[in-house]
């Protein structure tokens, strides 16, 4: 009988006990109302599965007519008494192209709103080029370069053209879309996950990152540096972004919920110019072995060298504060958007 007595005693101790460290540890625990920088601990694949369905492919085809001027004397003030043709040596057709990442974020009727990187769809009326001497900037004009004709497609049903309806060259958010005859043939869901607020961002947070880099579809990964550098809490972060990623939404995980949130989309990586000479050979390929002479015509070519994993991020306060400015100007034209 005392052998039980002991054991019972023994018994409601440990019970006190663990009760104690049971409470002390449910105390402990805070829900965290932050972005997480812990690699995802849930399952997202379906989340991220009908995020991907809201991309859209955005191309843009600009051409210009090119004026050339050898030997300019030619001001700015001279443009405004002569037409640019006057004493021009050459004069040509050449197009700009771009590429780059759109995400479906409003459907009204017939009308599609799509939220994109500015620069991919909005190019300059004008483009002036100058001569340097000493290595300085003269007012006398080398080129100028006047806007023809632009033309922004997509991978949507019915040709997929697009219009620009809103834009802002400095914080490189716009708006494009269109009407549709028939609006079921849109097989792409609006995007309807919240606009968060990326001023929440520390050092470190985790982010995925979609687009259509090289057009193809694809999301990756990486982590914020940089938040909150600005007064429009743009930050960077160190995914592989590549040409065609520019447009795309870049979304995190809120800790308190563990629900995915835009927080921004990608803007620009820092790129390196480099000018290279090249065989101009336009109607064979070229089997040339390292180390021979290449007798024939050569041209120069600029090529554009990415700086990877520097991927600047415009922030959803840049987007919802650009939503709210054009939101009579888009609502006029139909585009109704969903994102709150």
């Amino acid at each position: 009988m005392k052998i039980s007595t002991e054991l019972v005693y023994l018994f409601f101790i440990a019970l006190i006990i663990s009760c104690s460290s049971s409470e002390r540890t449910t105390q402990n625990i805070q829900l965290y109302d932050g972005y997480t920088s812990i690699f995802p601990n849930i399952e997202t694949s379906d989340e991220l599965e009908l995020i991907s369905k809201s991309l859209v492919l955005i191309n843009n085809l600009t051409f210009y007519n090119s004026y050339l001027y050898l030997d300019s004397t030619i001001t700015d003030l001279d443009l405004k008494a002569r037409d640019v043709s006057d004493n021009a040596f050459m004069m040509s057709t050449i197009n700009k192209t771009s590429s780059g990442t759109g995400t479906i974020i409003g459907i009204n009727g017939n009308v599609v709103s799509l939220l994109t990187a500015a620069h991919i769809v909005s190019y300059s009326d004008t483009l002036i080029t100058y001569y340097s001497q000493d290595g300085k900037l003269t007012d006398y004009i080398e080129s100028i370069m006047i806007k023809k004709r632009q033309n922004i497609y997509s991978n949507l049903p019915e040709g997929g053209r697009l219009k620009l309806i809103a834009y802002d060259d400095k914080t490189d958010i716009a708006i494009v879309g269109n009407s549709f005859n028939d609006i079921n043939s849109i097989r792409f869901p609006i995007f309807n996950f919240k606009l968060g607020h990326a001023e929440d961002l520390n050092w470190g947070d985790f982010v995925y990152v979609f687009g259509y880099p090289m057009h193809n579809k694809m999301v990756t990964r990486g982590i914020v540096s940089l938040p909150n550098k600005d007064n429009l809490d743009n930050f960077y972060v160190d995914a592989l972004i590549n040409r065609g990623s520019s447009g795309g939404i870049v979304l995190a995980l809120r800790g308190e919920t563990s629900k995915l949130e835009l927080i921004g989309i990608v803007s620009s990586v820092p790129a390196e110019k480099v000018y290279v000479l090249s065989p101009n050979n336009p109607t064979r390929e070229l089997n040339l072995l390292p180390g021979t002479i290449y007798e024939g015509e050569m041209t120069i070519e600029k090529l554009d060298g990415i700086r990877y994993g520097i991927g600047k991020i415009v922030s959803a306060e840049a987007i919802r504060t650009f939503l709210e400015e054009n939101e009579s100007k888009l609502a006029n034209q139909g585009h109704i958007l969903n994102l709150d």
